[in-house]
């Protein structure tokens, strides 16, 4: 169960502030997740989402993240007036049945058979009869009693998120077909449960939206806000600044839970160098993807800057990485990677980190001419291997247990 502590509100938050025991006192929301990894039924969900995916991702609602959130406002000029609001789907995944889950697969079959796959595509009825058998066999123990999921779909298993993508999508079209004023969405992108809506027309007939959203389905229910000036969704905050006043294109800039206590990655944790370069590089390139205007990433870029310095990094560790970092465009940053699928997988040397190995990636590639030299092992490994470190148990592993 992991606890939503984001859902406290601010004036029980500085009670707790001043008064631990004051939680005591507090109904925390939870949210279930039960982990497949490792479970007899993980690698055929992995199966069973290879075959959805493509299909989710055609959906005209479907938002892959904050960087495809943030290209789609980039794009909208909106009116002054325009409204916003965000909404929020409660208890999404535990709320859709068996039954309406294999029906909307089953009426996307025609989409699913339409894309091409890397591997054959099975018949329906043996695809649907693999995935009622997954919905069905979800099992966890909890104070030694065994369970099983009658209704909804497990969170933790591969395939979930694209199977509640795909009954949603029919939701929210469902209740589109009804709403008088579909026509003056500018926009409408869903990730996963939670959602955003540029809309053109009064507050009076957005507010008609969730009235037909909250009865069009027995389980899914709606909450909703409405601003006129400035919102949260994901991990940014859209609002009406600088660049709406001139070119009428909103403003985003990064947002932080009130929550965020900064537990970034001890200095003197066993890492190899390049987890801590990783890390550090990843987040200065989501400042800069998260905020259009300059002052607003380099506000964050200082921020992040002094609570690394308090976790044990050094003004050497971080001033190259924030340097080589800001010399990429935004626009750059707001690019996907192109993957080439026809590219061979690379050679993995897959191995368990250890300090005494940071030289280990410099043997290999000074003595690789030994292994070019000989015509078998030359036609066998083309190309140097990438080390890939695995993490030993650390004391977590050790001293908690996810069973209860």
């Amino acid at each position: 169960m992991l606890p939503k502590i984001h859902k406290i509100n601010h004036e029980d938050r500085e009670k707790i502030k001043t008064n631990k025991d004051f939680l005591k006192n507090i109904d925390i929301p939870g949210r279930p997740i039960v982990s497949l990894c490792n479970s007899p039924i993980e690698k055929i969900g992995q199966f069973i989402d290879h075959f959805l995916k493509p299909v989710v991702s055609q959906l005209w609602t479907y938002t892959q993240d904050t960087t495809s959130f943030i290209n789609k406002i980039e794009q909208i000029r909106a009116p002054d007036d325009i409204i916003m609001c965000t909404f929020d789907i409660t208890s999404m995944y535990n709320s859709l049945t068996h039954d309406e889950i294999l029906q909307a697969v089953d009426r996307a079959w025609y989409k699913i058979c339409r894309n091409k796959h890397e591997i054959p595509l099975p018949p329906k009825k043996d695809f649907l009869r693999i995935l009622q058998f997954i919905l069905c066999n979800n099992e966890f123990e909890f104070n030694n009693l065994i369970f099983r999921q009658t209704c909804g779909i497990p969170m933790g298993a591969p395939m979930s998120p694209s199977l509640a993508d795909l009954r949603m999508f029919e939701i929210i079209t469902n209740i589109l077909d009804i709403f008088p004023f579909k026509d003056n969405l500018a926009l409408l992108s869903i990730y996963r449960d939670d959602g955003f809506i540029l809309f053109n027309s009064s507050q009076d007939n957005l507010t008609e939206l969730f009235n037909i959203a909250n009865n069009i389905h027995p389980l899914i229910k709606f909450t909703h806000e409405i601003s006129q000036s400035s919102i949260q969704f994901l991990d940014v905050t859209i609002f009406k600044g600088n660049r709406f006043l001139n070119h009428n294109i909103l403003d985003v800039k990064l947002y932080r839970k009130p929550t965020d206590n900064f537990q970034y990655l001890e200095r003197t944790s066993a890492h190899p160098s390049s987890v801590f370069n990783g890390f550090i590089t990843a987040e200065i390139l989501r400042f800069m993807r998260s905020s259009n205007n300059k002052k607003d990433t380099l506000k964050e870029i200082e921020t992040f800057k002094t609570k690394l310095l308090q976790r044990g990094y050094s003004e050497k560790d971080i001033n190259p990485i924030i340097t080589n970092a800001l010399h990429k465009e935004r626009k750059d940053c707001l690019r996907y990677k192109l993957k080439n699928k026809r590219a061979m997988p690379p050679l993995v040397l897959a191995t368990k980190f250890n300090p005494s190995f940071n030289g280990l990636n410099k043997a290999i590639k000074k003595h690789w001419h030994l292994i070019e030299q000989n015509d078998s092992t030359k036609t066998m490994f083309p190309k140097p291997p990438i080390i890939a470190y695995k993490r030993h148990k650390n004391l977590k592993d050790l001293l908690t247990s996810s069973k209860l």
